[in-house]
Order: C-alpha cells, then structure tokens, then sequence
C-alpha cells in the first residue's frame, strides 16, 4: 500500500512539473494590484501634473488570456476617487497597465485618473479596491505609511 501511494505521489509532482503548474500560480487572482506609489518621494506642494503622476498604482492580468476590463474601477477605501476603464479596454494576458493620478495621453501601458488638483491615496494609508463590472470587490491592497512610499500587493 505504501509503494502505491509514494508511486501516486510521485506521479503528480511528475505531472505538476510537467504541466508547469504551481499551486502558487493557482492561488493568485486572474487581476492582480501591484505596486503601488501612495506617497511618492518629495514635497505634495505645489500640485503639479508631474508630481501627480508620481502616484499611481499597477495592474497586472496574472493569466494566459487577455481580460475585457469595461466596467471595471479601480478605488480609494472611502470610495472619494474612481478611476473607470474605458470601454472596451483589454489587458493582455500577462501584461500590467499603470494608472496615474494625474492626466496624460492613455495608452495600453498607461490610464490616468484625470485628476488636476488632488492626489489620490493618502499619505497616512489607503486602500486601493478594484472592483469588477458586477459591483464585487475582486482585489484588494493596502498601504501603510512607509518609508519608500511603495507598497507591493
């Protein structure tokens, strides 16, 4: 009974290997808060849309297919700041878009909160959520205050 199992055993760690299968990769959301720039290095004052796109957080598409993220928000923990996709945005399998508070030109790499005056995460912490087309939260990262102003969900 003993060989049957240990054959058993071995036989999945063959075929997990194989298949290039990981339980860790099992465990990580199809879309993913990466880093994340709440506090970015320097003084807040005066806004400029320099210093406001130093805050940004990414997203990254953690599978092999590309993800339609219409309806789709990324937002602050008391819902004061959302940032929509436009229609018919798609993140490539794999790929990870930043989204900067400030404007600028949008692109496959780069979406922008559109914000002028204000930042969006607060210095002290925040949460950022993204929320799908559905309503439900679908991941989420907290920051703290840190040195380096970074976070890494």
């Amino acid at each position: 009974m003993r060989r049957i199992a240990a054959g058993l055993a071995a036989a999945c760690a063959l075929s997990t290997i194989a298949s290039g299968t990981h339980s860790a990769d099992a465990a990580l959301p199809p879309l993913k808060l990466g880093a994340f720039a709440a506090d970015p290095r320097g003084n807040d004052l005066p806004v400029s849309n320099t210093k406001l796109n130093a805050e940004w957080i990414q997203l990254t598409n953690t599978t092999t297919r590309a993800i339609n993220l219409t309806g789709y928000t990324v937002r602050d923990n008391g819902d004061n700041h959302i940032f929509r996709f436009p229609r018919n945005f798609v993140l490539g399998a794999k790929k990870t878009v930043t989204i900067r508070t400030g404007r600028g030109t949008a692109s496959a790499t780069n979406q922008y909160f559109g914000k002028t005056t204000q930042y969006v995460w607060n210095n002290t912490g925040d949460t950022a959520r993204l929320v799908n087309s559905r309503g439900a939260v679908t991941h989420r990262c907290t920051y703290t205050k840190a040195l380096s102003g970074m976070k890494y969900c």
